[in-house]
């Protein structure tokens, strides 16, 4: 009886989140649809760049392929 009433406050807690996402998903592309002109470019065009890491002087950053494939290789990938 226990284990009943655990799976279906499991289901009803994953659709109560699952809920919850699709409803920022949506409010965050109304957001997005609404912004000016000029601020959506800026903000479009910040979400493709990652961190700047500089590597000079530095030996813990990778700045090739060659560089991930011998790291990957290294962990038995």
């Amino acid at each position: 009886m226990a284990q009943d009433f655990q799976d279906l406050t499991g289901q009803v807690i994953k659709k109560v989140i699952d809920m919850a996402q699709n409803l920022e998903t949506q409010l965050v592309q109304v957001l997005i649809e609404v912004a000016p002109p000029d601020v959506r470019k800026e903000k479009q065009a910040g979400l493709l760049n990652g961190p700047v890491v500089s590597s000079e002087g530095r030996d813990d950053v990778v700045t090739s392929q060659g560089q991930v494939d011998d790291l990957l290789e290294s962990l038995g990938f």
